[in-house]
C-alpha cells in the first residue's frame, strides 16, 4: 500500500506552547490559521500568522512559541512525502541563513493547499493525488518557494530512515529491518547515519517525540501516550520528551 502523498495535522492551544528542537522529518509547509507562531531561525526571529506560511525542507530542527489570538492557536502543519521532479529545482546548495522559510499566501496557493490537504479523504485514486500533489508544487515553484522546501535533489539516510519509521513511530522498531526496508546492510546503515551525525536509536527517539506531540493534541493521557510511542515508563517517556522539547507533557498538555 502506498503511503500517503501528503499528511496534515492540526495543532491547537490556549496558552503559549514554548517548544524546542522539533525534528521536521519531511519538507513540510505551516499554515497557522488563528494565533503567531514565533520562531527562531538561524539566530533571526521570525513571526508568521494566517498571512504568512512556514516553509521547512526535511532534516532540521524548529525552536518556536505558539502564542493563542483570543485564547485560541490553530495551525497545520503539512508533511510532503513526495519529491518533486529533479529538473523542477535547483542543484544542491546549502540552506543560507538568511533564506528565511516563509512565503506570503495567496488566494491560489490557499486554494492548492485546501485541496491537497482533503484529497486524501475523497476517495481519489493514488496517480490522481499525485498529479494534483504536481500541481501544488507547480503552483509553489511559479512563486520561487519550492526550493524552499527541497532545497537540492539528494535526501540523507537520516531523512530516509526517519519517513520510514514515521509510517509506526510505537512499533518494536530493529535496525536490521529498517535497513533491509533501505536496502543496505545494517553495518551501512549505521555508518551512514554515523557520518550524518546521527544514529538509528536517535532519529527513533526524535520520530516519537513528534508523534507523542500528535497524541497529546488528541487528548490521550500521558501513559496512554508514552505506551503508544513504544515507552513502558511513563517516567522515562517524561524525562524524554523534556530533553527533546524543554518542556514536560504535563505541561504541555496544560497548553491544550
Amino acid at each position: 500500500m502506498n503511503k500517503p502523498l501528503v499528511h496534515t495535522v492540526h495543532y491547537r492551544g490556549k496558552r503559549e506552547q514554548p517548544l524546542n528542537n522539533v525534528f521536521i522529518h519531511a519538507p513540510t509547509i505551516i499554515w497557522v490559521d488563528q494565533g503567531f507562531k514565533k520562531l527562531w531561525w538561524h539566530e533571526q526571529n521570525l513571526e508568521f500568522n494566517r498571512a504568512n506560511w512556514i516553509l521547512v525542507p526535511a532534516g532540521q530542527y524548529l525552536t518556536f512559541v505558539n502564542t493563542p489570538e483570543q485564547k485560541l492557536f490553530h495551525s497545520r502543519a503539512m508533511a510532503l512525502n513526495l519529491p518533486p521532479p529533479k529538473d523542477w529545482l535547483e542543484p544542491e546548495k546549502a540552506i543560507e541563513p538568511n533564506n528565511f522559510p516563509q512565503i506570503a499566501t495567496t488566494p491560489q496557493l490557499e486554494y492548492c493547499f485546501e485541496l491537497v490537504s482533503e484529497m486524501g479523504n475523497k476517495g481519489l485514486s493514488y496517480q490522481t493525488q499525485k498529479q494534483l500533489l504536481l500541481g501544488f508544487y507547480a503552483e509553489l515553484r511559479e512563486m520561487g518557494a519550492l526550493t524552499k522546501l527541497f532545497p537540492n535533489n539528494q535526501q540523507m539516510v537520516r531523512d530516509k530512515l526517519a519517513n520510514y519509521l514515521s509510517s509506526a513511530p510505537g512499533d518494536d522498531h530493529r535496525i536490521e529491518v529498517a535497513a533491509s526496508h533501505l536496502a543496505m546492510s545494517r553495518a551501512s546503515l549505521a555508518r551512514k547515519l554515523t557520518a550524518e551525525g546521527s544514529s538509528f536509536r536517535e532519529v527513533l527517539a526524535e520520530i516519537r517525540m513528534n508523534h507523542a506531540i500528535y497524541l497529546l493534541q488528541q487528548d490521550f493521557s500521558q501513559m496512554e501516550t508514552a505506551l503508544a510511542c513504544g515507552y513502558q515508563s511513563e517516567a522515562r517517556f517524561s524525562q524524554r520528551f523534556k530533553q527533546q522539547f524543554g518542556i514536560t507533557p504535563h505541561q504541555y498538555k496544560g497548553t491544550l
